[in-house]
């Protein structure tokens, strides 16, 4: 048994030649030597003494506080002599390649502690250029060390072959990746600007940080940053956690649903996002720390997303919440495969490494599929309410019409009641003066009255048939009130000359020319009736917002001073002061005229 033992032992520190054949371009899956430092103080002299484990090139080591070797025992059977060795990720701190050049064992150094710049190869994986004769065998040495998980593969390059586009295929995978996901986040971002829902601001925003981790665990942010730089880049890891959990929190409607698990779980989205700075301030432990705290993640996430499923009896959002179910479960499996693999519990091959990526593209496209169902919705249901509004409002507006025709029936019947009573009492006092004129051989005083109510009723009756009070026809109504005012007495032979444009004057404007008109004309007559014919004209015009009237007569000039204590002309006064800034004045000339000028009274539509 004891022989046995040491039998298999010796076997497994065999470390089998990697050869490199004339057809081969890149070889991988080849079994490597491995020698676990946790000193960190082995030197290249000493290691060469040490037993080696034999193990696959495509390794996994978890996470390591010491320095891991490998060994790499490699024969070249093929035309070429320049090769690369290359490491298939890039978060080693170092890794440093020796090699035996002339008797002396030669180290070339790289990893995030080293820039690109500074690199023997410009690349964002650890990459060393390699010198193997034909028909020879070399041994190399590998020596890192890592701050993260010490997992990854160890792959061999024809240097032609690595030169080539076609050998970085990956690469042209993640940049295809980043393009999806970019995309993704910009259509988010789209729909809350035109939503203003956070749902969609935190999904954008995660998708975001998701893909700047993405690039940071694959080497691809190390073309744009600095290598010192690279672990406090890291503070997206917890970023893009806590925007997860706010979006699954505003998806699925927790606030509303399970309103005392809202406050708690905004709590553990914000710790991330306090972790995040934290990391930027010291990597270690804050990571670790992010790293045991985003484990049970996922439990939550599904324990909540369950809770509102089994609370909720609207079924088109339970609908939506089994396939966040169905999208978190996949990506929950995925990086659960890869999260063992990096900590070493379970193998180190392309489906625990990759399958991630392909998960959460998937997780992705579904939880954009579902907001996007989710903008329809909203647009549907605002184009549902804007109809109903729509109706109601056009109704509304029917029964307000409606109403406002029945007021404005019955105001109008009011009105021309009111109307029709006024004219009847300009009519019972116009016969009352023509009874008592009757009586009294002088019956001028008793015209003159008559013809002042008649000059009133004529407004009145003419509001009565006006669809608009406050649009009086100047030419209609003061042609009225001329040919009115001119029948003092009906033997007297008077010429009229009437120039009245069609301007369209208040109610209160027309009032009280038709009474100032009213008076001049009374007077006129009156005191020149021993005329055998009295011409007079008259004239009214406008110029801009300037009203002008002038009343000429052929007859004798009158005193005016004689007649200031008279009736007419302190009605003429007064209603001229009603008329906007106007001026008014008698001027003696072959008769008298009278002319009165007054602006357009801007208060009054």
């Amino acid at each position: 048994m004891k022989y046995l033992f040491f039998l298999l032992f010796t076997l497994n520190t065999l470390i089998a030649s990697i050869i490199i054949t004339p057809n081969s371009d890149k070889v991988r899956h080849f079994d490597i030597g491995y020698f676990y430092d946790d000193t960190r103080n082995i030197s290249m002299e000493e290691i060469q003494n040490k037993e080696f484990i034999t193990e696959n090139s495509q390794f996994t080591h978890g996470f390591k506080k010491g320095d891991i070797w490998f060994k790499l025992k490699i024969k070249n059977e093929s035309f070429n002599e320049n090769f690369v060795v290359t490491l298939s990720e890039p978060y080693y701190s170092y890794v440093v390649l020796y090699q035996n050049r002339g008797g002396f064992w030669i180290e070339d150094k790289n990893g995030i502690d080293v820039t690109l710049q500074n690199r023997s190869l410009l690349y964002h994986t650890p990459a060393f250029n390699v010198k193997i004769t034909k028909n020879s065998t070399k041994t190399l040495y590998i020596k890192l060390h890592s701050k993260l998980t010490t997992s990854g593969e160890i792959k061999i390059y024809t240097k032609s072959y690595f030169n080539l586009m076609s050998s970085h295929y990956t690469d042209f995978l993640y940049m295809f990746y980043f393009g999806i996901i970019f995309t993704i986040s910009m259509f988010n971002l789209f729909l809350y600007l035109r939503l203003k829902e956070r749902v969609y601001l935190f999904y954008s925003t995660y998708t975001f940080f998701y893909t700047l981790w993405v690039s940071a665990y694959s080497g691809h942010i190390l073309y744009l940053s600095d290598g010192n730089f690279y672990y406090k880049f890291l503070m997206v890891t917890p970023m893009f956690i806590m925007f997860l959990i706010l979006f699954s929190s505003e998806f699925l409607n927790v606030k509303k649903i399970l309103p005392k698990l809202y406050k708690p779980l905004n709590i553990f989205a914000y710790t991330f996002g306090a972790l995040a700075l934290l990391i930027v301030v010291s990597f270690e432990p804050w990571f670790e720390v992010m790293n045991i705290l985003a484990s049970v993640l996922f439990l939550v996430l599904l324990g909540t997303a369950f809770l509102i499923h089994n609370k909720v009896d609207n079924k088109a959002h339970n609908k939506d919440i089994k396939y966040y179910i169905l999208a978190i479960t996949v990506y929950m499996l995925s990086v659960s495969l890869m999260s063992a693999m990096v900590n070493g519990w379970i193998e180190n091959n392309d489906i625990n490494r990759y399958s991630f990526l392909f998960a959460s593209l998937f997780e992705i496209i579904i939880f954009t599929l579902l907001l996007t169902n989710r903008f329809y919705k909203i647009n549907q249901e605002l184009l549902l309410i804007k109809e109903k509004s729509e109706i109601s409002l056009k109704q509304e507006v029917e029964k307000q019409t409606q109403d406002i025709a029945k007021m404005l029936n019955e105001k109008e019947v009011l009105l021309k009641e009111l109307f029709h009573r006024v004219k009847n009492n300009f009519h019972l006092i116009i016969g009352i003066l023509w009874i008592e004129s009757n009586k009294h051989t002088d019956k001028t005083i008793f015209t003159e009255l008559i013809n002042k109510i008649k000059s009133m009723s004529k407004i009145n009756d003419y509001l009565y048939k006006a669809k608009d009070i406050n649009s009086v026809n100047a030419n209609d109504y003061l042609s009225d009130i001329v040919r009115l005012s001119s029948t003092l007495d009906i033997n007297k032979n008077v010429q009229l000359s009437i120039n009245i444009e069609d301007i369209y004057l208040s109610f209160q404007d027309a009032l009280n020319l038709g009474i100032i008109i009213n008076e001049i004309l009374t007077n006129s007559i009156k005191h020149n009736q021993d005329l055998e014919k009295i011409k007079i004209k008259i004239t009214f015009t406008k110029v801009k917002d300037i009203y002008s009237l002038e009343i000429q007569d052929n007859g004798k000039e009158f005193n005016k001073n004689n007649q200031d204590k008279g009736v007419g002309l302190a009605l003429i006064n007064d209603f001229s002061k009603k008329l906007n800034n106007s001026t008014h004045q008698f001027l003696l000339n072959n008769g008298t005229l009278f002319s009165l000028k007054f602006e357009k009274n801007t208060h009054i539509n």
